[in-house]
């Protein structure tokens, strides 16, 4: 009896929680496969937290606009995804403090001169990610023809093949695709009308989000984040 109580006390002390991270690939460089890893801003970001809060990750890639269900329905413990925080969404998770804060790019071909500034933008193809911060920019468009798609690789795509007439990405993501694609160039710039980055959570799951922000905060206020923004240029 004293060597099962041992041996069950040995193996809580050395598990750790293992927490189911959804993220969404081919939104580089926040989460996206190289030579068949995944990798990212995102990944390495959350790895550090688990360091620091003594947790075991699984990264579960799907489609960006299922997330929120996923973690609503507890089929994943957090969403690491470049989330940008609204009142909306709000309603459905918890969010923890944002991680990162950037602008919303809109792209078109560098040989489209019909486009030059938002205006120009009316009754035009316009390519965005189905749930994302950036297809809330529609709103303040005349009459745009949504291109709507789960996965920003198909959205730039879809623009460098001339079958819509822009796109709207994050500052970081439009960055790395304009390497790719040298025919792309950013036309507008727009700063988000919410918050940056965050990471979500079941709502009421105060519990995993607060470690998450405490150890955010230890990050942020060292070199280990500078590092990080440096080597995904962002």
């Amino acid at each position: 009896m004293k060597f099962i109580i041992i041996l069950a006390l040995a193996i809580n002390l050395f598990a750790q929680d293992v927490i189911r991270v959804g993220i969404s690939l081919g939104f580089a460089p926040f989460a996206y496969k190289k030579d068949d890893v995944i990798v990212g801003f995102d990944i390495d970001l959350v790895n550090e937290i688990a360091k620091k809060t003594n947790l075991k990750v699984q990264f579960i890639p799907m489609d960006f606009d299922a997330l929120i269900a996923a973690v609503k329905l507890g089929k994943i413990d957090v969403i690491a995804s470049g989330l940008s925080k609204t009142s909306q969404r709000a309603k459905n998770v918890e969010f923890s403090d944002e991680y990162f804060n950037s602008k919303n790019y809109f792209l078109k071909l560098k040989s489209n001169s019909n486009i030059n500034n938002i205006s120009d933008l009316d009754s035009k193809i316009i390519g965005v990610q189905v749930g994302s911060i950036q297809a809330s920019e529609l709103k303040y468009i005349k009459n745009p023809k949504a291109f709507l798609n789960s996965e920003v690789p198909n959205i730039i795509l879809a623009l460098v093949s001339n079958k819509i007439d822009a796109a709207i990405v994050d500052k970081a993501v439009a960055k790395g695709y304009m390497k790719n694609y040298p025919e792309l160039e950013v036309f507008a710039k727009k700063p988000y009308v919410s918050s940056g980055a965050c990471f979500a959570f079941k709502k009421g799951n105060f519990k995993l989000r607060d470690k998450f922000n405490e150890a955010l905060k230890s990050i942020k206020n060292n070199e280990f984040y500078q590092k990080l923004l440096d080597k995904y240029e962002m």
